[in-house]
């Protein structure tokens, strides 16, 4: 899922629409998992992270490995690497 929090066209998808087709297709029970939201551990999980990204001396990358910005941008950690 693209969203880490209740979003709007995400809510209209799956708790209508989805659960309209469920219905249709006789699917016997259709439950919607609420996602991780605001809650206070998945935050300070996320402040975590962004914490040690900024105190590693490794250039911000993208889980794959490629750089998320350029060598030229100021944004990143580490620019010449």
């Amino acid at each position: 899922m693209a969203f880490v929090s209740e979003h709007s066209e995400t809510l209209v998808e799956l708790d209508i629409e989805y659960r309209h087709l469920a219905e249709r297709s006789g699917v016997p029970a259709y439950v919607r998992v609420r996602t991780v939201g605001t809650t206070e551990p998945f935050v300070a999980g996320l402040a975590d992270l962004v914490r040690a990204a900024l105190a590693s001396p490794a250039p911000v990358r993208s889980q794959r490995g490629g750089r998320i910005c350029t060598a030229g941008d100021r944004c990143c950690v580490n620019p010449a690497a």
